[in-house]
């Protein structure tokens, strides 16, 4: 294998280096180069079914007429998800309009043919027709009178911004060419073409800078021809294409998405969908290796990662190299760091939720990804109109280099670290109103080293270090529109888990068993202005756990549970049966109200572990102050129960209450310009009902004691991806701190880092080729000093003293990324070569210290080195 790896190097290195000859070779003679990547055919949705709104009587009564802008969401099944009214026209006629429009039926929005969501404004016009004319007597002689005439009139937008095109020249022509007119839209884009005969016309409308339009009109006798046309800005063969999709209705004082369309290509991510996350304001740094989430302060057990709704109990493989959800088959990433909604419970953090990729209904796509770290491959497929299935799997090549270097140097160890992940999907339309998908999905990590020698400092450590997990889901969902105004979410998954850890004889755990998750969602919309969201959330977990190693302590600022001696500490073996039952029940109303919308939102949670029940109240509110100015706020609480250890009764205390926190912000989003928007908050968190360790350990070891806060603000800037670039800028001042008992003084959560800095770009060069960088930096975490040391007489080992927990500091974190990538497109595939470099200039950042037996010299545990993966990648 290893033989293998350099030969895949030698030849991406050399068709990296030739391509500059090939591309031109099969360029054509006017400069256009067949490298480009083909455009995503996008259409509009077209209307179906139409139905005639209802007069209001008063209006007609004195002549009123209207015109009422609706904006409708329509869904990929092409049904109305939700209109509303973007400009008014009062007299009853927007309650008459809205009325009409939500019974509308689509033919849906394509994009390269696969049906997506949309957003469009329709113009609903009331006019009350003048009573026909009696048609004069035809005279007794003579040719007959020609028909009369009819008018064409509308208004040309920016497609873009909605905003009307003022001086755009709309020109006119008649089917056979004998008629032909030009005019130049008013202050306000609108036009009008007088005294028409009645026939076919072919009408163009353009303005500078943006892409003309043509379509054919047909006028008719007598009437008059009501049009909007859109101009969309030209494209750019090199541009970024948009992003298909449609978020829902805000609940949360903050959310951050990310789009598809950037989702696998940040710098430093090596093109993982999940990794993205790192780059949002508020997510701390995790330490070396460790994979974790860790939101505003938080310890990473309390933010939860959700895959199409439900928990799944770790985002990244071993190391955090790569998450363990293929990106190919992710749609969406939304992020909660707080104040989140009702909809999700038993984490006090934040929530992370992943949406599983469309699959395609009426084309063939695949990925196949070779890289020096794992190799994946991806293949969705239609099997007819109606149903769809995908495929992804993935393994790493880190167990090859591992055992490469091993036997290429004098240490006497021998690595094999191995993960690999699967998904496969299925998704059937029985009808309209029904949509069903079954996936099974699950990851395994495996790592060992094996030691011939016993550690330097712990003689306890001798033999081997033991890591492995094993998850295995299946995952069935039922989406129904039971009405016009209620839709309900039906999901229900059973899982296996198994984790494994050893640190030769001096500690063991294992603990295994079977997940079940059910969850049922009903939306409904009581008016235009009012929206409800109820549902039932289960989770249970019977399992069994074995234990053998030091007596469970407190997790957080205990630095003995990581640099303590383990010869010196005493030794339990404990095994167990357990069954966690925890329902919830949660009930959501947003209102409209003018410019704000208010929601209110209960859940109730059941913990069964502790017998203990929970009442969560929360409200958000978001003010439209301009076009371009929303304002924000929400308070909340949350509740999460403590850690299975917490509250077992052999290891902890079942008398334990669940822990609590209160959630505050508030902030501003602005939209400086198309594409450009800036967002600014700031939060508070207070935390009660700590789980903290009892003195010295003693019955009942674990205490509803503790006290935190972590306040903070965050502010980001992000450039949508509307032509060759997309970029993202965020830095969060932030403060976590923690009084384990009452009357102590404050310290510092072990995962306090004050300064998040975070620059991501990308920029599309042209001729297939794109480049892109990342640069983070981050304050270091706080780590608790050894002072001195204490000699066991009776093991020979020296145990070490600690100064004030979390009183040091690691040295500040900062890396560069960057990664190019040059992209070949053919007829029917695109193959891609990319190089992404982490840690360009190989900057140390140690992670903390390793010391010497007697604890009296120390050195610094070097971070990430540099790290380049270089692959290759087609795509059908």
């Amino acid at each position: 294998m290893v033989v293998l790896f350099r030969a895949v190097w030698a030849a991406a290195l050399l068709f990296l280096f030739a391509s500059p000859t090939a591309a031109q070779a099969q360029a054509p003679d006017d400069g256009a180069s067949s490298e480009q990547p083909a455009r995503p055919v996008v259409t509009p949705p077209q209307i179906k079914k139409f139905v005639e709104a209802t007069y209001p009587p008063e209006a007609f009564a004195q002549g009123i007429m209207g015109r009422v802008v609706v904006q409708v969401l329509i869904n990929a099944d092409g049904s109305v998800r939700e209109a509303s009214v973007v400009q008014g026209a009062g007299h009853g006629f927007d309650e008459a309009a809205l009325e009409a429009v939500r019974q509308f039926e689509f033919e849906p929005a394509t994009r390269n043919g696969e049906p997506i969501p949309a957003k469009i404004h329709y113009p609903y016009v009331f006019e009350i027709q003048a009573a026909p004319e009696p048609e004069p007597e035809p005279e007794a002689e003579g040719e007959p009178p020609p028909p009369p005439p009819g008018r064409l009139e509308g208004q040309v937008l920016d497609s873009d911004n909605e905003k009307p095109l003022a001086g755009a020249e709309v020109s006119l022509t008649s089917e056979d060419g004998s008629l032909s007119e030009r005019v130049l839209t008013d202050a306000e884009g609108r036009f009008t073409f007088q005294d028409l005969p009645p026939g076919f016309y072919l009408v163009r409308a353009a303005s500078e800078g943006l892409e003309p339009m043509e379509v054919s009109e047909e006028i008719s006798s007598g009437e008059i021809t009501d049009v909007i046309y859109r101009l969309e800005e030209p494209e750019d063969p090199n541009a970024f294409g948009a992003v298909a999709r449609i978020p829902p209705p805000p609940r949360e004082v903050t959310r951050r998405s990310i789009g598809k369309e950037q989702l696998t290509r940040i710098p430093g991510t090596r093109g993982d969908a999940l990794r993205t996350v790192e780059l949002l304001p508020g997510v701390a740094r995790p330490p070396l290796g460790a994979g974790l989430l860790i939101v505003r302060g938080s310890s990473p057990s309390d933010t939860a990662v959700l895959f199409e709704g439900l928990q799944i109990p770790i985002m990244y493989h071993f190391g955090g190299l790569t998450s363990v959800i293929n990106s190919r088959m992710i749609e969406s990433i939304e992020f909660y760091p707080g104040n989140f909604s009702v909809r999700y419970g038993r984490r006090r953090g934040g929530v992370l939720d992943v949406t599983a990729s469309e699959l395609p209904r009426e084309e063939l796509k695949g990925v196949a990804d070779l890289n020096l770290i794992d190799s994946s491959m991806v293949l969705l497929a239609p099997i007819n109109e109606d149903a769809s299935f995908g495929f992804a799997a993935r393994r790493s090549h880190l167990d090859t280099v591992f055992e490469g270097v091993a036997q290429n140097s004098n240490i006497s160890t021998i690595a094999a670290p191995v993960y690999w992940d699967y998904q496969l999907m299925g998704s059937y339309r029985p009808s309209n109103r029904d949509k069903i998908r079954l996936m099974v999905y699950g990851f395994s990590d495996e790592f060992a080293l094996l030691f011939d020698e016993p550690n330097d400092s712990d003689s306890a450590l001798a033999g081997n270090f033991d890591f492995g997990t094993q998850f295995h889901r299946v995952h069935g969902s039922w989406r129904r529109k039971l009405s016009e105004n209620v839709d309900q979410d039906v999901n229900l998954s059973a899982d296996f888990v198994d984790l494994d850890l050893g640190f030769g004889d001096a500690f063991k755990f294992n603990v295994s068993g079977t997940e079940v998750f059910a969850r049922s969602e009903w939306r409904g919309r009581v008016t235009d202005k009012v929206q409800v969201v109820g549902g039932l959330d289960f989770f249970a977990f019977p399992g069994n756990y074995v234990y053998t190693g030091p007596p469970a302590g407190q997790t957080d600022g205990n630095p003995e549970a990581m640099q303590g001696s383990f010869s010196n500490r005493d030794k339990i073996e404990v095994s167990d049966d357990f069954l966690v039952v925890q329902p919830a029940v949660y009930l959501e109303t947003g209102f409209t109200l003018g410019a704000a919308r208010l929601v209110l939102g209960s859940r109730i949670d059941y913990f069964s572990e502790i017998d203990a029940f929970s009442f969560d109240p929360r409200s958000s509110v978001h003010y439209t102050l301009t076009e371009t100015t929303t304002l924000k706020a929400g308070v909340g609480m949350f509740t999460q129960p403590p850690e299975w250890h917490e509250s077992s009764p052999k290891l902890g205390n079942d008398n334990l209450r669940p822990t609590r926190t209160l959630h505050l912000s508030a902030g501003a989003d602005q939209q400086v310009t198309e594409g450009i928007k800036l967002g600014l908050d700031g939060f508070y968190k207070h935390l009660y009902d700590l789980v903290v360790g009892t003195e010295l350990g003693q019955p009942p070891i674990f205490e509803n004691g503790g006290e935190g806060r972590i306040y903070g603000m965050e502010l980001a800037a992000t450039v949508n991806p509307r032509g060759r670039f997309f970029g993202y800028l965020s830095y969060t001042l932030m403060r976590s701190e923690r009084m384990d008992h009452p009357g102590q003084p404050w310290r510092l959560f072990d995962f306090d880092q004050p300064h998040i800095l975070t620059a991501s770009a990308v920029y599309r060069l042209g001729r297939g080729w794109e480049a892109g960088a990342t640069f983070r930096l981050v304050s270091g975490n706080p780590n608790t000093p050894i002072i001195g040391d204490v000699l066991n007489t009776a093991t020979g080992q020296h145990s070490p003293v600690f100064g004030r927990v979390n009183s040091a500091r690691n040295d500040a974190f900062n890396r560069l990324d960057l990664r190019l990538e040059k992209l070949w497109t053919f007829d029917a595939w695109k193959l891609a070569f990319y190089l992404d470099v982490q840690n360009v200039y190989n900057e140390v950042n140690p992670e903390g210290y390793v010391y010497d037996y007697e604890y009296r010299k120390r050195e610094p545990i070097r971070g990430l080195p540099i790290l380049p993966n270089l692959g290759l990648r087609g795509e059908i």
